[in-house]
């Protein structure tokens, strides 16, 4: 059961990685300068530190609901 929720966690982190790479417009590398590309790595890294932080509360309550 508990390897059921890993994976369904992961497939959910991955869905939502790709939605929000989609949402900042990094797949048109067309008229992006370097300033605009460093805005958007240090986005990217800002969502990312929150969804591991978010995950590893998650991770954390899992055992106190057996």
């Amino acid at each position: 059961m508990r390897g059921i929720l890993i994976a369904g966690l992961a497939g959910a982190l991955l869905l939502v990685g790709i939605l929000v790479i989609k949402n900042m417009g990094a797949d048109d590398s067309h008229g992006v300068s370097q300033t605009q590309a460093k805005k958007y790595i240090e986005r990217a890294e800002d969502a990312a530190g929150k969804a591991a932080e978010r995950i590893k509360k998650i991770g954390e309550q899992i055992p106190e609901s057996d």
